[in-house]
């Protein structure tokens, strides 16, 4: 006969068990919030395992699918200027893909030590020109020598896997949309903690967004750091408050509305990519809006940088954009690297170059 004292006593042991575990359970604190358009798959290159994660969304959480090795630059610490020989850390998107042939037009032999392929990371970003960081062609590309991956410390700022790593994490990866998030240790908080640092970003952001539909132009530029903030057009907080001011005293009240929203933080700041759809009388846009956060003195989330661009939604559609991912080849055209560094494609060079 079973005992029915013991079965409860272990029924309580593993909800107690469960209980624990789920206390216990802890998130990338990279990753905050995660989407199906700017965040299907993010990968996160940690400097000090030289570790490079590939993370896929799930329902908004990260879950990790995939680890490889990789190396980075010669010498310790973030990237603070050409030469330095430095892998920056940050926040950063994919922004161009060079192929096999364009690495070899434009630097003959000598391109061969990039193997494969390489993909353009937007280094620098607005934080980093904020800090006054110089340098640039900071990639992702794997090599013909891939003993320099065991190494670990073996490049000139650029982050580089093996050939079969690259082809095979370039099909989870999209221009514009996918980000790379640089660190040099990836920190992982208790899940209370991760959603308590998540709310406070996001109700930064809703806040400003309501504010702007509202025409609150006090409450919408108070979401803004009047100390750090720089905008690439107009400068400092004074003249883009100046702007926003007389924005908001033009006739007609706007419709704002933002969808598909990630999080993800890096060093000191976080950057919440999202769908912005501006209507007002005189102009209906699409676009996507990146938010730069950075914590004031008092531990409030403020925005210190913001970019709005077509980039990543050229030429989509409403029913494209509702598509959900796909992993596919679409910068290979076969799994074999020793064929791709022999076939010549017939594709036009690029304009960027690598400096580091």
């Amino acid at each position: 006969m079973l005992n029915l004292t013991k079965t409860v006593r272990i029924i309580s042991l593993s909800l107690f068990v469960c209980g624990i575990a789920q206390a216990n359970e802890v998130m990338p604190a990279a990753l905050m919030q995660l989407d199906d358009s700017f965040s299907h798959h993010v990968l996160v290159a940690e400097k000090s395992t030289h570790q490079l994660h590939l993370f896929q969304n799930d329902n908004g959480q990260p879950k990790l699918i995939k680890t490889v090795q990789m190396a980075t630059g010669k010498k310790l610490g973030d990237k603070i200027f050409q030469g330095d020989h430095r892998t920056p850390e940050g926040v950063y998107q994919m922004t161009e893909f060079l192929t096999h042939d364009d690495l070899i037009k434009r630097h003959g032999k000598a391109g061969e030590i990039y193997g494969v392929g390489a993909f353009v990371m937007n280094y620098p970003n607005p934080m980093d020109e904020a800090d006054g960081k110089t340098g640039g062609g900071i990639w992702i590309h794997s090599t013909n020598d891939e003993t320099r991956i065991d190494k670990g410390l073996d490049s000139r700022g650029c982050v580089v896997t093996a050939n079969v790593d690259l082809i095979d994490l370039a099909k989870y990866i999209e221009l514009n949309r996918t980000s790379v998030v640089v660190v040099h240790n990836l920190n992982y908080l208790k899940k209370d903690a991760w959603e308590t640092e998540r709310n406070s970003i996001q109700k930064t952001v809703e806040t400003w967004a309501k504010a702007w539909q509202d025409e609150d132009i006090e409450t919408y530029l108070s979401q803004y750091d009047n100390k750090k903030f720089k905008d690439r057009t107009r400068g400092s907080y004074g003249p883009f408050a100046s702007y926003k001011r007389a924005v908001f005293k033009a006739p007609g009240k706007p419709e704002i509305r933002i969808s598909d929203i990630s999080i993800m933080l890096a060093n000191d700041y976080a950057v919440v990519t999202f769908i912005q759809d501006y209507q007002a009388t005189n102009l209906s846009d699409i676009g996507k809006k990146l938010l730069y956060l950075k914590k004031n003195e008092y531990y409030e989330w403020k925005i210190v940088s913001e970019i709005w661009t077509k980039q990543g939604l050229e030429n989509m559609t409403d029913s494209q954009a509702k598509v959900a991912f796909q992993p596919s080849m679409r910068f290979f055209n076969t799994l074999n690297p020793e064929q791709i560094m022999e076939i010549t494609p017939a594709t036009g060079s690029s304009t960027q170059s690598a400096s580091n």
